[in-house]
């Protein structure tokens, strides 16, 4: 793995045939009490949390992979959907080079609505009109087809199931918990990109049994959480996540009893 590329929206790495394209979709900051204890109540010691103005700082950010089989575009982001400040994959594509139109298919990790809204422009049509495949865990169809603003992308919707592979050299992986079709996306075997495993990396990564207060199955998003984090660590792999800190991309090890996070640098 090399940093091939890299601007201020977005990081690029060399994986063999494949490049990897980390996406910034701006930054918002959530309650502290959004994370929790083994009990599920707020937790209490909040040392080392990354906080801003009082809040925990959340990062929001989706991943184009790139290679002969075409440009899959995993998550899209906020749109205008939520909270100020998000909403720029659109700007964050262009900074990097890559047109709208050049995404092929599209691979949502979940249907919450900072991964999802991406996929309509402000206009009610398609944001990437060339993406012929829309990939949804079978678990989160429902949801999806729930959502009005999604009612443009239905027609181009396909069931995603655990090995499924939505373009070649990546496979799906569950990692159920954090809604109930949570997937992680594996990379040429060497990078984990696993949307929302994490939430605030500065507590998560030391204290993994840390939950999220939107954990729609709290101790099975804890469960997946430590699997693939110890899958991860053991395997050498890479990991990225939709709200992992800067540049998104790093490498995983163990430390203590927890894990220490390190992000790629160029």
């Amino acid at each position: 793995m090399r940093v091939v590329r890299a601007g201020r929206r977005f990081l690029t790495v060399e994986l063999g045939a494949l490049t990897v394209t980390m996406l910034s979709d701006g930054e918002t900051a959530m309650p502290l009490t959004h994370l929790r204890g083994a009990d599920g109540a707020p937790l209490a010691d909040l040392a080392g949390a990354d906080v801003v103005d009082g809040k925990l700082r959340l990062p929001v950010r989706a991943f184009a992979v790139q290679g002969p089989g075409g440009s899959l575009l995993i998550d899209t982001g906020a749109a205008n959907a939520w909270h100020p400040g998000l909403g720029q994959v659109g700007a964050a594509l262009a900074e990097a080079g890559i047109g709208a139109t050049e995404i092929t298919a599209v691979a949502l990790t979940h249907t919450h609505v900072d991964h999802i809204s991406g996929l309509v422009d402000n206009d009610g049509g398609l944001a990437f009109p060339n993406a012929a495949r829309i990939f949804v865990a079978t678990e989160e169809l429902a949801a999806f087809h729930a959502e009005p603003r999604m009612i443009p992308a239905v027609p181009r919707l396909v069931p995603l199931e655990q090995g499924d592979g939505p373009m070649p050299g990546v496979t799906a992986i569950n990692a159920p918990g954090h809604s109930p079709g949570h997937m992680a996306f594996l990379v040429d075997g060497r990078l984990l990109i696993w949307g929302d495993l994490v939430h605030h990396a500065a507590v998560q990564f030391a204290a993994p049994q840390v939950t999220w207060v939107f954990d729609d199955d709290q101790p099975r998003a804890r469960s997946s959480r430590l699997a693939l984090m110890a899958q991860a660590a053991r395997a050498g792999w890479l990991v990225a996540g939709a709200h992992l800190p800067d540049p998104g991309i790093g490498r995983i090890e163990r430390k203590g009893a927890g894990y220490a996070f390190h992000p790629v640098t160029r």
